[in-house]
């Protein structure tokens, strides 16, 4: 179970301390860095350290709002000169020439990255473990994922290694690092962020964003990192406050491919969330999906068998390194056979199809205010469940039932955020998802700051534990270590 500590530090913490001169960029690096040591043996989030190049980075003057800040970065966003192995053993020698876009907008923000963390074998899992890597594991219990495949960032953000580090999400990726985490994870609108401009299509999945303990980190990075592009959606202004009036939310709690209700454990959370709502003033109720579930879980095992088998050639041809089947898990192995084995009409078709779904359910955001329904629709999986020895066809079904929840923002360019509503029986953390129309992260998160401020989800920490405790004190880099791994956050540090 997890322990209460009185303030956690967080990102806004440590820039206030550096405001008024109680910390250092190079003091907080440093200290991340300790605690990046102390925690990764257990943990096991680091894909590639970069710790001597963060520590020349704090060192130097920085601008940008979130100045001095340590931070992560995902092993798949390029950084020029640093490995970008996309948690895969095939492409463990790709080095990039030079930053992606997104990773120029971390630095322009001031983030010092200290590593890059693990995700699984490129990117198509909900759980961290690749054969490159081996498992990573979660904070709360180490027999847990902490999800995927934005896993490595969340859990060294939830053992308090970092207070915020980047993550991405093709098909719920950010969320589904979050919510096994006990952390919010804001999946921003398709071409909300820098580098993501020209993103214009139902075929555009993938974007950018954090996860992070608390809603106003969140909505620091997302408000310094966005695109300035006239063109794309209007910027969203520092959100700082929570909702001031009535949302019409509906929700929907049972699995889209059999319409069965989710673990116990899920459905209560659910529950108590949808009452909190409720008290709190706003309209909610229950509602039909905007779709027939079943035909669009059969489109997305379709379209992901086949997007898989295409886009690895893609990727091949674009980093110029050959990925052969046989440096690739048996996982990845039997997802590529499974879509070759899609023809081009089928998987055209397919899309097709898939547009007709989004339409239907931004229709029905146009109707509502927030869309409501469990992140996850059992309690996290122990290690292995869905490891990379499994054979996709074995995996599949399970799966997309455990993690069928989010795809739907991805196709739509959807903003959707996950919260950290409560625990299972067993003590896990349990993730709830709103969504909303596309620019509607500031509505989001304005929601999100009314949750957190009744159930103050930030004063848990997990067992594995390195972070500052009560008191949000900081620590300069000439000062001891005073953080022990598994601390009960009683240690100020």
């Amino acid at each position: 179970m997890s322990t209460t500590s009185s303030s956690p530090v967080d990102m806004t913490d440590m820039r206030e301390a550096m405001a008024t001169g109680r910390a250092t960029a190079s003091g907080l690096v440093d200290q991340a860095i300790e605690r990046a040591e102390a925690a990764n043996p257990q943990l096991n989030f680091i894909a590639w350290p970069t710790f001597e190049r963060a520590r020349m980075q704090a060192k130097e003057p920085r601008s940008g709002p979130l100045a001095g800040v340590p931070t992560l970065i995902k092993d798949m966003l390029p950084e020029g000169g640093i490995p970008a192995s996309f948690g895969s053993a095939a492409l463990r020698d790709f080095m990039p020439p030079e930053d992606a876009p997104y990773a120029r907008a971390i630095t322009g923000a001031g983030l010092i990255s200290i590593g890059r963390s693990t995700m699984p074998e490129l990117g198509l899992n909900a759980v961290t473990e690749s054969p490159l890597f081996g498992p990573t594991r979660n904070p709360w219990n180490l027999d847990y994922t902490p999800g995927g495949s934005s896993g490595g960032g969340a859990a060294a953000v939830a053992a308090g290694v970092v207070p915020i580090a980047h993550a991405s999400d093709g098909l719920g990726s950010i969320r589904h690092g979050a919510a096994p985490c006990g952390l919010v994870g804001l999946k921003p609108s398709r071409r909300r962020n820098a580098g993501e401009e020209a993103f214009r299509s139902i075929t555009d999945l993938t974007v950018n964003g954090c996860v992070s303990r608390t809603v106003r980190d969140t909505a620091a990075w997302i408000e310094a990192t966005q695109t300035r592009d006239p063109d794309c959606l209007q910027p969203i202004p520092l959100v700082t406050a929570p909702i001031d009036h009535r949302l019409n939310i509906q929700v929907y709690s049972r699995v889209m491919r059999t319409g069965d209700l989710p673990d116990a454990s899920v459905q209560r959370v659910f529950d108590e969330a949808v009452a909190l709502l409720d008290r709190l003033g706003h309209k909610v109720a229950e509602a039909d999906l905007p779709f027939a579930g079943p035909v669009a879980m059969e489109l997305l095992g379709t379209i992901t068998e086949g997007m898989f088998c295409r886009r690895l050639g893609m990727l091949s041809q674009a980093i110029g390194i050959e990925v052969k089947a046989d440096d690739l898990e048996h996982r990845s192995v039997t997802l590529i056979a499974a879509g070759e084995a899609i023809s081009d009409d089928r998987f055209a078709s397919a899309w097709t199809s898939m547009e007709d779904i989004v339409a239907a359910y931004l229709a029905r955001l146009e109707q509502i205010d927030i869309w409501m329904t469990p992140t996850l629709s059992t309690e996290i999986p122990r290690i292995g469940v869905f490891g990379p020895d499994i054979s996709w066809a074995d995996q599949k079904d399970p799966l997309i039932d455990y993690a069928g929840y989010c795809w739907i923002d991805n196709f739509a360019g959807t903003p959707s955020i996950s919260l950290p509503i409560g625990f299972s029986a067993n003590g896990l953390p349990v993730g709830i998802q709103f969504a909303t129309r596309p620019g509607g992260e500031a509505l989001l998160l304005a929601l999100a700051y009314q949750l957190e401020a009744e159930l103050q989800w930030q004063r848990h920490i997990p067992p594995i534990w390195v972070g500052a405790g009560d008191g949000g004190k900081f620590r300069d880099s000439h000062q001891d270590a005073c953080c022990g791994l598994g601390g009960r956050g009683d240690t100020l540090c």
